[in-house]
């Protein structure tokens, strides 16, 4: 690993680079510092002018990931603000809800909520485009939303997005979905997209200005 700094908006981040087997360069921007994957016949220009055209809306990403859609006496969950008591319950409109007795037995509900929710659009749409089943999978990122392993066949969303609507949550696992499809971010790509999520970029824009509802 090589490591070195650079600047972007007149601040310096450290660039760390791991060189690995790979054809393309992956750039990453987490706790401050940019993270680099390449082969090792990548030049550090080539890398800088990634950092360059990529850097700052790596990190524009990050801060909105960052914003906080829960304080101590509310969340945002799928989009519609509720307000918490020390405990309670969650109803929805299908009738079912959740019920909990503190704040740490609420956050674990929340989140096998959404694990749930997640799965069954993406067993849903994997079936409709007549592809294989992939595993599901929530953490806490804070560089994205989404992530796609045709390794492990497995795709992993970022716990944040509980907190946005269905059609913004739809449009994040549409488009992890269509990677299987086609991998990179082509043309064939986004006419995937485009094909099960005609209003795309309606949601993209409410979620990287962070409009839950």
């Amino acid at each position: 690993m090589n490591d070195f700094l650079y600047k972007v908006n007149d601040i310096e981040y450290p660039v760390h680079i791991t060189y690995k087997r790979i054809k393309n360069i992956h750039y990453r921007f987490r706790d401050g510092a940019f993270y680099v994957s390449c082969n090792r016949l990548v030049s550090k220009k080539t890398i800088k002018d990634g950092i360059e055209k990529y850097g700052p809306g790596l990190i524009k990403r990050v801060e909105r990931l960052n914003i906080n859609p829960q304080g101590e006496d509310f969340i945002y969950f799928y989009g519609v603000k509720v307000n918490l008591e020390e405990s309670g319950e969650i109803p929805f409109s299908d009738g079912s809800k959740i019920v909990y007795k503190n704040k740490e037995d609420l956050e674990k509900k929340l989140k096998k909520h959404f694990l749930d929710y997640v799965t069954k659009l993406t067993n849903y749409y994997t079936s409709l485009m007549k592809l294989p089943t992939y595993k599901v999978r929530i953490r806490d990122m804070k560089s994205r939303y989404g992530s796609n392993s045709k390794q492990t066949k497995t795709i992993r969303y970022s716990t944040v997005l509980m907190h946005y609507s269905h059609d913004i949550i739809e449009s994040v696992v549409v488009h992890e979905v269509s990677h299987i499809v086609v991998y990179d971010h082509s043309k064939a790509f986004w006419n995937v997209v485009y094909k099960y999520c005609p209003n795309y970029d309606v949601c993209r824009k409410k979620l990287i200005r962070g409009e839950f509802s």
